[in-house]
């Protein structure tokens, strides 16, 4: 088995493979278009579901079987069929041109496996057995989903939105006193009592203090 490296992948406007026309295609497809890949879907028929992706932009159709040329200009590939010699096919073509590819539910053909996703914003928590239990890497994301909840998204715009004028007007030491402040624990308890007026509060007043 092999031992997977994480990584995010910025995949917005990037082409990216999809070898199939069923259930799991549908849901890799939804979640690459959530994060603004270019999809090319490759398959003589498609489900229902996923015929209502195309948009002939964003998520484009080829009405086919799958041939070795489809790999080109994809960053990624994946290959959803219940074929086994599609499949093969797909992750040889793949490989011997050095582009990456997840064969779902086939550990052994892949040279990238998709990790279970916890998002909140700009927080991202990917959960990977290697490939092992996609169950038990669900549970876990599960888990994780139970405390770290909506109010993460809000915490860290705000974060965010902070860091210029920090960056700007704190001195270094200062900088890191302050970031200490408002991670704390309060700032997250505030917002997650639906109280964001009172977090914006809280940060602002803690960086009045840190001013010289």
């Amino acid at each position: 088995m092999s031992h997977f490296y994480p990584i995010f992948f910025d995949l917005k406007n990037q082409l990216v493979l999809v070898v199939g026309g069923g259930s799991v295609a549908w849901r890799k497809v939804q979640t690459l278009l959530a994060h603004e890949a270019r999809v090319h879907l490759v398959a003589p028929e498609l489900s229902q579901e996923l015929k209502e992706l195309i948009d002939g932009k964003q998520c484009v159709w080829s009405c086919k079987e799958y041939d070795s040329q489809d790999i080109k200009d994809a960053v990624l590939i994946f290959s959803c069929t219940d074929h086994e010699e599609v499949n093969a096919q797909v992750a040889h073509d793949s490989a011997k041109a050095c582009r990456p590819v997840n064969v779902v539910d086939d550990p052994e053909k892949c040279s990238f496996i998709v990790p279970s996703i916890l998002e909140r914003g700009d927080l991202s928590i990917a959960v990977s057995t290697g490939g092992s239990s996609p169950i038990v890497a669900r549970q876990i994301r599960e888990e994780l989903e139970a405390f770290y909840g909506e109010e993460m998204a809000e915490y860290l715009a705000l974060l965010r939105s902070w860091r210029p004028r920090v960056k700007e007007k704190l001195a270094p030491e200062k900088k890191r006193l302050f970031w200490e402040r408002v991670t704390d624990g309060q700032v997250r308890s505030i917002i997650k009592s639906k109280r964001l007026a009172q977090a914006k509060g809280v940060i602002e007043e803690c960086f009045r203090s840190l001013l010289d």
